[in-house]
């Protein structure tokens, strides 16, 4: 059976307790690090690249969003687990846009628990590779495709480590006509990246 490596974000020193103990008995399962905000998580991800990240909506120093931003640069093999109380609509759509396979409503039993854990680490298993999905971004350009489907395969590229510049101009464009300032806003930071970085060169 596969090992899963489970890292764990929340502010809530109780539901971290609640965690661990919820998957003490889950010989498959391993909490390698657990974070008590979005910043902790990050650094901690880069450097064990769990499985799976499960990851609170409210914390301190990067909110829940902001972490799974960064999560996805850092360790894009990851897979990503929202936990939330809030029962809006609106926190599901914007999660699937960040790269989330679950949005786990709190509370939740043990069995909730693993079974999300077991889908996420699936669907991890499966994430296309960076050059896969520049051809589907592609083919979904080539016909002029600007639903909410195929923002969500934008939203996946735009986090990938290796995007490359011109694809990402041209993103920028679709998510201009859809008027999603959040997707355009990080397309203007990774191209301010792309600059920084060649500065440095």
């Amino acid at each position: 059976m596969a090992h899963l490596r489970i890292l764990v974000a929340d502010d809530s020193p109780e539901f971290r307790q609640h965690v661990r103990l919820m998957l003490a008995h889950e010989p498959e399962v391993e909490v390698v690090v657990v974070a008590r905000d979005g910043q902790e998580a990050v650094e901690l991800a880069r450097r064990v690249q769990p499985t799976v990240a499960v990851v609170d909506l409210n914390m301190p120093r990067l909110d829940g969003f902001s972490a799974l931003r960064e999560l996805a640069r850092v360790s894009p093999q990851t897979g990503f687990m929202l936990v939330t109380g809030n029962q809006d609509q609106s926190v599901r759509r914007e999660a699937e846009s960040y790269g989330v396979h679950e949005v786990l409503l709190k509370p939740f039993t043990p069995n909730e628990f693993m079974a999300a854990i077991r889908r996420t680490a699936a669907h991890a298993a499966e994430k296309e590779s960076p050059r896969t999905l520049a051809q589907e971004v592609l083919a979904y350009l080539k016909i002029g495709r600007m639903d909410d489907e195929a923002a969500r395969v934008y939203a996946g590229y735009i986090r990938q480590p290796h995007a490359e510049p011109d694809l990402l101009a041209r993103l920028a464009e679709i998510f201009c006509a859809r008027r999603d300032w959040s997707e355009l806003r990080h397309i203007c930071e990774r191209m301010e990246q792309f600059g920084s970085d060649a500065r440095d060169q």
